[in-house]
């Protein structure tokens, strides 16, 4: 089979995983989505920030309080980079853009709270999505998978519209983490001036049953 049809079916098989995730059920009533401001104000999960992709050096800092997980989502917290667009195509060409050319970053979660704060062990899928690995002590991740957050609770919480697609790259996760107040630091470790202009968020979220 040669590169362009392979190219042709991955682009295909993308696209209607997309579609596929649009049509997920949300609650029949959610919130009204959640104004930028409003959303970057946010300090439980699941939350998003605006990040900015083509400087090297920290994109974002966020101190949040963890919550329960609520069925169907399960104890494993997804951290990630979240793109949309109203165009599959277009979403699916930014999304290349980042994972093609890669992006080494370096993430650290610390417990603030509790009887034993401290920094929290970080896991990263392998590039095939089949198995997780720990995250070095340096917390640089160079490779970004498909991953995936929870709808419902991103619908309760204003920060999912059936009108936009979505695509999440999940950078860490960590599971059976436990309820609490954390603080997420995330730098880019290299400039990518091809990034300029992107629109992403950094997204945390618990992951859905099933996902």
């Amino acid at each position: 089979m040669t590169r362009p049809v392979r190219r042709r079916l991955v682009v295909l098989a993308v696209l209607g995983a997309l579609a596929a995730c649009r049509a997920s059920p949300a609650p029949e009533v959610a919130p009204s989505l959640l104004t930028r401001a409003q959303a970057e104000a946010r300090t439980v999960v699941p939350l998003t920030r605006a990040v900015q992709l083509q400087k090297a050096g920290r994109i974002a800092e966020v101190t949040f309080d963890l919550p329960a997980p609520q069925k169907p989502a399960i104890p494993i917290l997804n951290i990630g980079l979240r793109l949309q667009d109203t165009d599959a195509r277009r979403l699916l060409d930014a999304s290349e853009k980042i994972t093609l050319g890669r992006l080494p970053t370096r993430l650290r979660l610390e417990r603030i709270d509790g009887s034993a704060p401290g920094p929290v062990q970080l896991w990263q899928r392998t590039r095939d999505g089949r198995d997780s690995q720990k995250i070095g002590e340096d917390g640089v991740v160079t490779d970004l998978t498909t991953g995936s957050v929870d709808i419902n609770s991103l619908a309760e919480a204003g920060l999912y519209s059936e009108d936009v697609l979505y695509r999440t790259l999940q950078l860490a996760q960590v599971g059976g983490i436990a309820p609490g107040r954390y603080v997420l630091r995330v730098d880019l470790v290299e400039d990518r001036p091809r990034l300029e202009g992107l629109k992403a968020e950094l997204i945390v979220g618990y992951q859905s049953l099933g996902k």
